[in-house]
């Protein structure tokens, strides 16, 4: 009886100092990482909004771009042109009384 109660002290003995051992060894040779939850999400917010300004100065230097092309009588024709249609949309789109709505620019 004494022995197998000998032996569990014993084996509880070994496994704490084994246990507190480890830790320490652990502790004392290893480097510690943190993270750094606020800085990575600052970080990461800036690039988003440097990603969306970078954006927006390109998609207006395009549109710059492309106004450049058109003359104002040929914006005029397109404007034309797309009211026509729109119109010959409208008015077969469906209606029951079949009358054009007018669309003004």
């Amino acid at each position: 009886m004494w022995t197998i109660l000998h032996s569990i002290v014993f084996s509880i003995i070994v496994i704490i100092i084994f246990h507190y051992l480890w830790n320490y060894i652990k502790d004392t040779y290893s480097t510690k990482r943190t993270k750094d939850l606020v800085g990575f999400q600052t970080e990461k917010y800036k690039s988003i909004v440097k990603e969306i300004i970078d954006n927006r100065q390109s998609s207006q230097l395009q549109n710059i771009e492309t106004s450049d092309f058109l003359n104002q009588k040929e914006k005029q024709n397109m404007d034309d042109d797309l009211s026509t249609f729109m119109q010959q949309q409208l008015y077969t789109g469906g209606q029951s009384d079949n009358i054009p709505l007018q669309i003004t620019l």
